[in-house]
């Protein structure tokens, strides 16, 4: 048997969405010849180097939010680490800390250089 019933109300108003707060994050920007050793690699702030769900890469300033970039990382030094790809060489990188900073948070930049 099989019984079918008519709703006659209207359904709910969906919530609106959350207004995520802007955060306040130092920035280096990439700079090309500058951020490139002579073999052509991009040098970066180690400590701009996070994990994100496992995986490593940067958060990169995008039209006011954060975005995340998965990075392949080749040397690693004591200040800075080589990228082998992920980056073209003239992006804003995010700071830390990570803490609040999630993929596509509002950020206010503040530069470190």
């Amino acid at each position: 048997m099989l019984a079918l019933a008519a709703c006659t109300r209207t359904p709910p108003k969906p919530a609106p969405r959350a207004v995520l707060p802007t955060l306040t994050r130092a920035v280096v920007t990439l700079k090309r010849p500058a951020d490139v050793d002579r073999h052509g690699d991009i040098r970066i702030p180690r400590r701009a180097i996070t994990r994100f769900g496992g995986w490593p890469g940067v958060f990169v300033l995008e039209h006011g939010r954060a975005r995340f970039r998965l990075l392949k990382i080749g040397r690693v030094g004591r200040r800075t680490a080589v990228v082998l790809s992920g980056l073209s060489g003239d992006e804003t990188l995010i700071l830390p800390p990570f803490r609040a900073v999630d993929d596509g948070s509002p950020v206010h930049p503040v530069n470190a250089r």
